[in-house]
């Protein structure tokens, strides 16, 4: 059984340290309550939360470790709370109506809400709402939080920056569209294990929705055609600001994010998002001449992480140190000689690495560039140089 020795809660949660209660909450022990260990711990928290009146940042997330006392003892004593992470699992041991004792909270993030919380939830909302800037709501295909969740939420939080939810199923286009014509400085959006009608949502929206948002991430509908709503995709947020954009595709009941990426798609996104600054993309066999050559018009990108496929016969998966003869031919030294000057990152695979344009003087001819790639995670490349 893992058990934390109650001395340790003392003395972590003292006045000089505050800074590791993210990491000893995340680690909080399950006990059997009633027990002579579960009482000398809950007895050790109690004691140190008086310590904390400056913490603004709280992650409790253990299944079944939040208890009504230390929700009253962290609203009475951490009144600075600006961050909250917990389980929203209420049932049997926390009251959830508690949570409204809690006025600061700008960012929430909620794993497994039941019930009783999400009804405590829309209620924190009308009352805490205009100052809440993210939300996260991370449930396993519930259909607890809805449209009707959403509207709320979007008429109760107008100033939402980021909108996170994974695995609620009921939140359809109309949800969706509530957030796009209440929230205008909604910047990052991310709805995942969610099959809705990006076409429907189209017709619902204004002509410029999401005016301000940079970040964008979607699971590919299993129920309509890609096509179809890739097409949607394109209606809906076009004018968008868009810099990041990823696209998840269902699996069973998980989701995985290895689409493989055709290069007229490459092509597409290289020609209409000139703005773009990071590309991940899954590749099957591909002439990598031919892909620098599209990612070559993107002047503003500074990251590119390539995975592949198993029919890829030949992936580039290392870079040969500089030393190495085969260095100066190898396919992944051409490829970031191709790519634009402004990549900073690439990366094959497990392997990734950090791109340096240098000048240096050489004898006979002005100022030239010199470039070095040098190995960032993983691998034993070194300092490399093209």
């Amino acid at each position: 059984m893992f058990t934390i020795d109650p001395q340790v809660i003392r003395d972590t949660l003292k006045p000089s340290g505050p800074r590791t209660v993210r990491q000893v909450l995340r680690e909080f022990p399950r006990q059997t309550y009633g027990t002579a260990e579960s009482t000398e711990l809950e007895t050790a928290v109690i004691d140190a939360l008086p310590n904390l009146s400056s913490l603004r940042s709280l992650s409790w997330t253990r299944d079944g470790t939040l208890t009504s006392t230390y929700l009253e003892r962290i609203s009475k004593h951490c009144l600075q709370l600006e961050s909250l992470e917990l389980n929203g699992h209420s049932a049997n041991y926390y009251d959830p109506r508690l949570l409204l004792a809690f006025k600061r909270v700008e960012n929430l993030t909620v794993i497994m809400p039941d019930r009783a919380f999400v009804d405590c939830f829309e209620e924190w909302i009308q009352q805490n709402g205009a100052g809440l800037r993210a939300l996260s709501l991370i449930s396993k295909q519930s259909t607890l939080v809805n449209d009707a969740t959403m509207e709320r939420l979007a008429s109760a939080a107008p100033g939402l920056k980021s909108i996170h939810l994974l695995g609620n199923p009921r939140v359809t286009h109309i949800g969706v569209a509530s957030i796009s014509s209440r929230c205008p400085e909604l910047e990052a959006l991310y709805i995942e294990g969610t099959d809705f009608d990006m076409q429907a949502l189209s017709t619902l929206v204004s002509t410029s929705p999401f005016p301000a948002l940079t970040s964008l991430s979607l699971t590919l509908p299993t129920s309509s055609s890609p096509i179809t709503f890739l097409d949607g995709v394109y209606s809906v947020f076009r004018a968008s600001p868009l810099t990041e954009f990823t696209i998840w595709r269902a699996g069973g009941d998980f989701a995985v994010q290895r689409l493989e990426t055709s290069m007229e798609v490459i092509e597409e996104v290289s020609k209409r998002c000139p703005q773009l600054e990071k590309f991940f993309m899954v590749l099957g066999p591909c002439d990598m001449d031919f892909l620098a050559s599209h990612l070559r018009r993107l002047r503003h990108l500074h990251t590119v992480h390539v995975s592949y496929t198993f029919t890829n016969r030949n992936p580039i998966v290392a870079v040969p140190p500089s030393s190495s003869a085969a260095h100066e031919s190898h396919a992944s030294v051409r490829f970031v000689r191709r790519c634009p000057r402004s990549l900073r990152i690439i990366g094959f695979m497990t392997r990734v690495y950090e791109v340096r344009h240098n000048w240096i003087l050489l004898s006979k001819d002005p100022v030239q560039w010199k470039d070095e790639l040098r190995s960032l995670w993983r691998g034993t490349a070194g300092s490399l140089f093209l």
